[in-house]
């Protein structure tokens, strides 16, 4: 029997939203259900709304997944959803299955066919196999909701499940973790990174749909960069910090992280008082020609580095020669006198 394909005006099962046409507003499908007009009842936007909260129940768009192709009476396949899992597309997750199962390979399966190939279609009242959905129920009394304090919610604000603010949470301890334990974050700042935390969970969540990402990583490099959270930023504000501390700001870490003992020596006590004196007082005077204690200690200590050329003897370049060219086989010597005086040219 040819199918029938009706292209006129349509309104949507579930929303009752009108539409002056299917095509491009509701997947074609031509399933038993759907044979008569080729397209599903559920218009695309609300088939993502359902398939976006099912995925947040259940964290896994697998499942999420397969539940709607229960709902809507699709066919299910795993070797299916791993094609469509490994193609990078703008499409949604739910969308690029339902364009996928639309194939000659399986046009015109529903659901029934997968419990079929599963073998637990006429299975009434058996526990559901290892395969089937599990139900997710807001009235689960067997695990209690986390307690979200008012710190949090005032932080996050109103509107998230509790499983979100646990989430938010976890990157807020993570981003908070590269400032200083003492650090206080301005009120600029800490917005910038409770948009950060919000935007990182949208984009885990839209690439596990199959979501195109790019915008909201754009969006994510531009915020690093307003907090001066980019790698090249911090490298750079690193590399300043170096060459822009003060003397006394060094003096204080050296003071705090690499103090001087109790039982140091004198001499060692006095390194640093030493250090301060030769290569900074020293050098300085030095600079501009003052000669002081200062100067002095700075020519003493350079005196350790410097490098002085060798000074030999007028004999001893003549005596290396002369051991060179030596035959050390028989212990003869027929070279002729090089000491100086001038050899004759034998006729």
């Amino acid at each position: 029997m040819a199918i029938e394909v009706n292209a006129s005006s349509a309104i949507c099962s579930k929303c009752g939203k009108s539409y002056g046409r299917r095509k491009g507003y509701f997947p074609v499908n031509y399933g038993l259900l759907y044979k008569g007009v080729g397209y599903v009842s559920v218009c695309k936007d609300c088939i993502d709304a359902m398939y976006n909260g099912y995925l947040s129940q259940c964290n896994n768009a697998k499942d999420a997944v397969r539940q709607m192709c229960r709902k809507l009476d699709l066919y299910w396949s795993d070797k299916v959803y791993e094609v469509v899992e490994r193609k990078n597309t703008t499409s949604t997750m739910m969308t690029s299955y339902i364009a996928k199962i639309n194939t000659v390979s399986y046009s015109g399966k529903s659901y029934d066919d997968t419990l079929a190939e599963e073998g637990t279609l006429w299975n009434w009242g058996v526990q559901a196999t290892v395969q089937e959905i599990p139900v997710y129920s807001n009235e689960d009394t067997t695990q209690e909701e986390p307690e979200i304090s008012d710190d949090v919610i005032a932080f996050w604000g109103t509107g998230y499940t509790p499983e979100m603010y646990e989430s938010l949470e976890q990157r807020r301890s993570y981003w908070m973790s590269r400032f200083p334990e003492d650090y206080e974050l301005d009120i600029g700042t800490e917005a910038i990174i409770r948009q950060i935390c919000s935007l990182e969970l949208d984009i885990n969540r839209d690439r596990a749909a199959g979501r195109a990402v790019d915008k909201s990583v754009n969006a994510l490099n531009t915020l690093l960069g307003s907090a001066s959270l980019k790698p090249a930023q911090k490298k750079g504000d690193a590399d300043a910090s170096i060459y822009n501390t003060p003397m006394g700001v060094w003096i204080d870490r050296f003071e705090y992280k690499r103090p001087i003992p109790d039982d140091a020596t004198e001499d060692e006590k006095n390194y640093f008082k030493k250090y301060i004196l030769a290569w900074f007082g020293g050098h300085l005077s030095k600079m501009f020609g003052i000669k002081n204690a200062n100067t002095k200690l700075y020519d003493e200590e350079i005196a350790k580095y410097r490098v002085c050329r060798p000074e030999f003897d007028d004999d001893s370049d003549d005596d290396m020669m002369y051991d060179i060219l030596s035959d050390a086989d028989d212990g003869t010597d027929d070279l002729p006198d090089i000491g100086g005086d001038e050899i004759d040219d034998e006729d």
